[in-house]
């Protein structure tokens, strides 16, 4: 009997200790304390506790061949690093970049964040045409365990147009999705089993929620329709997450309705009117919508189309609360800010002051410019911070962190090396010669003057 009782005791401590790795996702080898949440940092890094995923490199070039794609899968693969047993000094590789995976993941469409055990990220489509050609503009979608074992190739796109394609990482009800829009499909992938359903297979513009905010579940996306008897217009369609259908909300008549951004369930659309040729931006609330009352129930929010809308939400300045935009007028790019009580926006950056928005957080609006990243709250328009300068930077990637306060901790971007200068000795060599324009990951501490970090494994 104490034998039983003895094997029984060993069951529930095998038991318990299986369950203490599933709660904390040990699976992989590499703790994961918020394994039940999608972990997304900008979409260039995901930060786990004190690992940090991230394309090693940046191919700033397109690639067209295998020997480009080869040639870039040198410098950037998937890698990781543990910070915590890093001592990273400016200008210099730190020790311990861990290459867990082959493919190149650094490159003008790139995508990457962690969920459970693994991480997912989207690589240059490899796979032949009948030809025996490739096409390197479509994307795959891989995933593989934190410690870059058990990969699969989820879908690859049959189409990708970078002006208009997005890619989406969000949870709702405790379920997970990755949505991505191509420029003519949109999928939805289920992150629990992995499966792929087709929501639209031409769909003209999409208005998809921003990872890690709330929303009511909804996609939203537009289709051209067939004319009837010389009828123009488009008709826009909702599709639930949860129950994975489609329903067409509005069959427009001579308007063409364009999604241009979403912050929330706040749907941000352009509507063309096919008789009169006039464009303006509208705002509904997606809450309020019913079929009958998707153009009834919206509100001009601007006189022209706009791109890279962001909500402005200070818990210590409520009156400032608004949005960001972007919009251009004449040709001139603009990014414009625009209080909730305000019909009118106020310029704050015109152009070729700014290259893109990179995020908002809070009342500060964080952009790249020609040197390297600034920022402007909207509190004081006229002050501008410099956060990189003097640095050849990708300025449409960046990537963040947060301390468990909330408050902004780093911000990660790709540049080209910057070489530790050497002092004036005529013994001393640079074992680093000056060849490699590679672009690799840097840090820089939000709010500090300290020099950003490499965290990358340098070709040379």
């Amino acid at each position: 009997m104490k034998k039983i009782w003895k094997i029984l005791a060993l069951v529930f401590m095998v038991g318990m200790f299986s369950f203490a790795l599933v709660g904390c996702s040990y699976a992989s080898g590499i703790p994961n304390s918020k394994s039940e949440q999608i972990i997304f940092n900008g979409g260039i890094v995901s930060v786990v506790d004190d690992n940090i995923f991230f394309a090693n490199g940046y191919a700033t070039s397109d690639i067209t061949t295998m020997d480009e794609y080869n040639a870039a899968a040198n410098y950037s693969y998937l890698a990781r690093l543990n910070v915590a047993d890093t001592n990273t000094e400016p200008y210099s590789s730190p020790d311990g970049v861990l290459k867990i995976n082959s493919e190149v993941t650094g490159y003008s469409n790139m995508y990457n964040f962690v969920l459970g055990d693994f991480v997912y990220y989207v690589s240059p489509n490899k796979h032949q045409t009948s030809s025996n050609t490739h096409i390197f503009t479509y994307i795959s979608i891989f995933k593989t365990r934190l410690n870059g074992k058990d990969t699969k190739e989820i879908m690859t796109t049959t189409s990708f147009d970078s002006a208009k394609a997005q890619l989406r990482a969000v949870q709702f009800q405790g379920q997970s999705f990755l949505l991505v829009y191509d420029g003519t499909q949109l999928n939805c992938i289920n992150l629990n089993n992995d499966s792929v359903s087709l929501i639209s297979s031409a769909a003209t513009s999409v208005a998809l929620p921003k990872e890690n905010e709330s929303f009511n579940g909804k996609v939203y996306y537009t289709e051209d329709k067939e004319n009837i008897y010389g009828q123009e217009g488009n008709e826009v369609y909702e599709y639930s997450l949860i129950d994975g259908s489609s329903e067409a909300i509005m069959k427009t008549i001579n308007n063409t309705i364009t999604f241009t951004g979403r912050c929330g369930d706040e749907l941000f659309f352009t509507r063309l009117n096919e008789t009169t040729n006039i464009s303006a931006t509208y705002i509904l609330d997606a809450k309020k919508l019913t079929s009958s009352s998707f153009l009834s129930s919206a509100q001009e929010f601007y006189t022209a189309a706009v791109t890279d809308v962001y909500k402005i939400n200070s818990d210590l300045a409520k009156d400032y609360n608004g949005y960001v935009f972007s919009s251009s007028l004449s040709g001139n790019a603009q990014i414009l800010y625009k209080q909730n009580s305000s019909t009118t926006p106020v310029l704050l950056l015109a152009n070729g002051e700014f290259s893109s928005i990179l995020f908002v957080y809070k009342d500060i609006v964080i952009y790249s410019t020609e040197t390297g990243l600034a920022y402007k709250s909207v509190l004081t328009p006229d002050a501008t911070t410099t956060i990189v300068d003097d640095m050849t930077i990708a300025d449409s990637n960046i990537g963040y962190d947060f301390y468990e306060s909330g408050n902004l901790k780093n911000i990660y971007f790709y540049a080209q090396r910057v070489y530790q200068p050497v002092e004036d000795d005529a013994s001393s060599t640079d074992e680093d010669s000056e060849t490699d324009a590679n672009y690799y990951l840097y840090q820089v501490e939000f709010n500090s003057l300290l020099t950003p970090n490499l965290l990358s494994q340098t070709v040379i």
